[in-house]
């Protein structure tokens, strides 16, 4: 944890320093929503889910192409989820986990359309985990999972998005990003497994600079 307040705090910093250097600063509240799809090596089925995420956004513009943009989300919330039915049984495995992320992407504008690129960061906030299985005519047997998993996280982040522009000093933003894991989600030894998220956000910045 003590490493994780480290990196979030540097990342912060960067972020500040930038700011004194940018032609354009845009700051705001952001809220996005995730689909989620989990693979592991030799599982069996479709794991995907989707989750919120609730956090804010910095905007900074150092010419009028270039820039960077600083995600910050105190909640990110990732959901997946697989059902299977043998000889009557269903068996539903349902899985959570919430992050803090933060992402710092390379920006690049041209009229309001931009491009993402950059990386992002997550520190597990908790995690959870449920079995149930059901027959007909039987109560439902739930079982809970108590799984092994990473505190933090690594992705690759790349996407686009648009600046709506609603004054001079407020822009309407939407993005789809797309997250591509570079770390395990789970501390399975041997066993590779990972989350890809497909994001989409929205937010509004509002120009302080």
């Amino acid at each position: 944890m003590k490493k994780l307040f480290t990196s979030a705090v540097i990342l912060l910093l960067i972020s500040f320093s930038a700011s004194m250097f940018a032609q354009g600063v845009k700051i705001g509240p952001r809220l996005s929503g995730n689909l989620n799809i989990y693979n592991q090596d030799g599982l069996t089925g479709t794991w995907n889910g989707v989750g919120i995420g609730i956090g804010g956004t910095v905007d900074l513009s150092f010419s009028p192409v270039l820039g960077l943009v600083t995600n910050l989300t105190v909640f990110d919330m990732k959901n997946f989820s697989n059902d299977q039915t043998n000889n009557n049984v269903t068996t539903e495995t349902s899985l959570s986990l919430a992050y803090l992320t933060i992402d710092p992407l390379f920006k690049a504008e041209f009229s309001g359309f931009y491009m993402l690129a950059g990386f992002s960061v997550g520190v597990k906030i908790s995690s959870s985990g449920e079995r149930t299985q059901s027959a007909t005519g039987q109560n439902p047997v739930v079982t809970t999972l108590d799984l092994e998993t990473n505190s933090m996280k690594f992705d690759i982040a790349a996407g686009t998005g648009y600046n709506f522009k609603l004054s001079e000093t407020v822009a309407l933003g939407s993005d789809m990003m797309v997250y591509v894991p570079i770390t395990d989600t789970f501390d399975f030894p041997g066993t590779s497994n990972s989350t890809l998220s497909l994001k989409l956000g929205v937010s509004v910045k509002f120009r302080i600079n």
